[in-house]
């Protein structure tokens, strides 16, 4: 999600009111002295996200509304209508039409989610009953707020969700639930619907051998049979023309009889091949079973050994211990060995008898399509003319049953292809209710890149009394050296939340599908932190922007970026009592 731009409309006559603001593709500056307006303005863009802000009265009673533009990830845009007031009313508003309207957070939250093809799952809530997250939980990683928002690497409304920091981590990465409610069931659930298609795919399987068994035929494909017809269909065609003659029925019939022998050459070619294979694999079976001797008299010797006390006269003795094993290792290896090639005999055997059977319907054919070009010769012009078409519609009557039965096959089996990918899903699926060795590779990776960004961002902010001695506990709490961050104080604690933020929006923006592009910082605290400091890490994240597609959005009072064409500043130009305000006042 991409933020396009954002007005506050007045409410009734003596209202306050903006101008359309505009978000810059990279950053946008809201810049001011203390008391214009910065901070409704920023609570406001989340507001219309659905994040519960809570504005002074005077927001309340002289703004009617606002409306925050957004762009989805495909790129549909939308209008988020949100009336100022403690209750959520929320329209969304698309071509001009508002498709949906909201009064309840968690609703809108689930919408917010869809748009975004975020997964929601129940999760454990700190009262042990199932609970789903709110956008409300998951804005406060890509949302800093002026209060709480520097103290804490994640400060939201409320917690409800056991280890919510970690559920709200693991979500923004597309990472399995740490807490989830259903995942027993859910994964009762993939198990059923595993066995269920492994059932259905074996079911598959079957038919497609009884339909290959049962093929009568040797062409590979339809398109090999539907250009015979073809060919077949213009010969009709030149014995239908006004110039066909005699010597043209004799030719076609010619021709019928070479392709005929044609088929019966391929047979036997393929029925050599055959017999060769299975002569090689009679040959190998032989050999390997020849190996099974010499294993089980080199076992017979030493059971002979074993018997004179003087090699080892202990009766606990492990002399030969792993020739045993080796040897049972061996000869199991072996009879496996031998099944899979009797097995595979047992299929060629199979294909024998459907090459013999096809050689006979070819040999049949051909025979009488001989005769037909004998009696042709000695028949009149139009009597073998009428003959030979007639016999040409039989083989393409013939073929195109080989065809609709071949392309039956071809349907089955493109049918068994799409149901194996199914049942691969349902396997994938399945297994990510395990606890296996993946998700929990998948986490430890993720830690490790968050803990490589965060070294870097603290190097950027020149966070030198801090340990670089980097763990975590609970998923993604860090630990620095032997502190927390809330054991830290000042601008050391308002680095280190800087600093971790930008680290797991790098970490998040790596990943294939990314939902939130933004970050909002709102009046990052200056007095705690020199503007050198300040520079180079809004320069950093400026790189960052470029890179990954990313907005920053943030509010300042003393610092001042000098941003690109790339860039946005909002800055107050309706007069106040003191200085100028970002609210018009009708």
């Amino acid at each position: 999600m991409k933020l396009l731009n954002l007005q506050v409309f007045s409410n009734g006559n003596l209202g306050w009111s903006s101008e359309l603001l505009t978000f810059g593709i990279d950053i946008t500056q809201i810049y001011g002295p203390n008391g214009c307006g910065k901070t409704p303005l920023v609570q406001t863009i989340v507001f219309c996200l659905g994040y519960p802000s809570v504005f002074r009265q005077d927001i309340y009673d002289h703004c009617s509304h606002a409306i925050l533009t957004i762009e989805l990830p495909n790129n549909e845009t939308l209008q988020l209508k949100r009336v100022y007031s403690r209750d959520l009313d929320i329209e969304v508003i698309s071509n001009d039409r508002v498709a949906q309207r909201f009064f309840d957070e968690k609703e809108y939250s689930f919408f917010l989610f869809k748009c975004l093809d975020l997964e929601i799952s129940k999760l454990v809530t700190t009262q042990n009953k199932p609970g789903t997250p709110y956008i409300s939980t998951l804005l406060p990683i890509f949302y800093l707020d002026q209060d709480s928002g520097y103290t804490e690497i994640y400060s939201p409304p409320n917690k409800f969700i056991k280890d919510q920091f970690s559920e709200m981590v693991r979500m923004a990465l597309r990472l399995p639930e740490k807490n989830s409610f259903d995942a027993k069931k859910l994964k009762i659930n993939a198990k059923e619907r595993l066995a269920h298609l492994d059932k259905k795919v074996v079911e598959s399987s079957r038919k497609i051998e009884l339909l290959q068994e049962n093929k009568s035929y040797n062409q590979s494909t339809s398109r090999e049979i539907t250009d015979k017809i073809e060919l077949l269909e213009s010969d009709i065609l030149q014995l239908k023309s006004s110039g066909a003659n005699h010597d043209d029925t004799i030719s076609v019939l010619d021709r019928l009889i070479s392709n005929q022998m044609e088929s019966i050459r391929r047979i036997a070619q393929e029925y050599s091949e055959i017999n060769k294979r299975i002569q090689s694999v009679t040959k190998i079976i032989s050999e390997i079973n020849a190996e099974v001797e010499t294993l089980n008299l080199n076992e017979e010797a030493k059971r002979v050994f074993l018997s004179f006390k003087e090699i080892c006269g202990s009766s606990h003795c492990q002399l030969f211990s792993f020739s045993s094993e080796s040897y049972s290792k061996n000869l199991l290896y072996l009879k496996d060995q031998i099944k899979d090639l009797e097995r595979n005999s047992e299929i060629d055997n199979v294909r024998l008898n459907q090459l013999k059977e096809e050689q006979k319907v070819y040999e049949q054919q051909l025979q009488e399509i001989i005769k037909e070009r004998n009696l042709s010769v000695e028949k009149s012009e139009i009597s073998a003319l009428i003959d030979t078409i007639s016999g040409i519609k039989n083989q393409i009557f013939e073929l195109e049953n080989q065809r609709s039965e071949l392309e039956r096959l071809e349907q089955f089996e493109h049918k068994h292809v799409e149901l194996l990918n199914e049942r691969d899903r349902a396997f994938e699926r399945y297994q990510s209710f395990s606890r296996d060795s993946s998700s929990v590779t998948e986490v430890i990776k993720a830690k490790a890149d968050l803990r490589g960004h965060y070294i870097k961002w603290l190097g950027i902010l020149e966070t030198n009394n801090i340990s670089r001695d980097i763990t975590f506990k609970d998923d993604f709490n860090p630990m620095l050296g032997s502190e927390t961050i809330s054991q830290l104080k000042g601008s050391t604690k308002s680095r280190a939340v800087l600093a971790y933020h930008a680290a797991l929006l790098e970490l998040i923006l790596s990943n294939k599908k990314p939902h939130f592009r933004f970050m909002i910082l709102d009046t990052p605290k200056q007095h705690e932190m020199h503007s050198d400091d300040l520079d180079r890490y809004l320069k950093a994240l400026k790189k960052l922007a470029k890179d990954v597609d990313l907005q920053i959005i943030f509010s300042t009072t003393e610092y001042h970026y000098q941003g690109d064409d790339l860039d946005k500043e909002w800055s107050p130009k309706y007069p106040g009592e003191k200085h100028n305000m970002f609210l018009l006042k009708s």
